[in-house]
């Protein structure tokens, strides 16, 4: 299973960044040449187990030659742009973007396994 090879303390999200606002999020996406976002909420149970999960691949995609930025942010730091810019409707949904922000696949619900994929296949386009 992904991310079960490499365990991880779960106190040490280095590699998995915290998206702390809105404007944040946006800089986030510009800054990085491929960016993976997992929209999450503090209230889901499914997004709190998957966590561990989540911190294992950003390491994997931090190291990784096509070096993908991982980043999570929560519901309440988004409010209305969750639905409305982000158009995110089931929690937890992962969203890869290239820089300048063009949304280039999306995985809704604990599906890390499918994440993996469609980063690793986007990343071979890119090459």
């Amino acid at each position: 299973e992904v991310g079960q090879s490499k365990r991880l303390d779960p106190s040490d999200n280095t590699m998995l960044h915290s998206i702390d606002s809105p404007t944040s999020l946006r800089t986030f996406i510009t800054a990085h040449p491929h960016s993976l976002v997992c929209f999450s909420a503090t209230w889901c149970g499914p997004c709190t187990a998957s966590k561990p999960r989540l911190e294992a691949l950003a390491s994997q995609f931090a190291s990784d030659s096509a070096s993908v930025a991982c980043g999570i942010v929560y519901e309440h730091v988004l409010g209305e742009d969750i639905p409305t810019v982000y158009k995110i409707r089931v929690f937890p949904t992962y969203v890869l973007f290239e820089r300048g922000g063009a949304e280039v696949g999306r995985v809704e619900g604990v599906k890390l396994e499918e994440v993996a994929t469609l980063v690793g296949e986007r990343m071979r386009k890119q090459q």
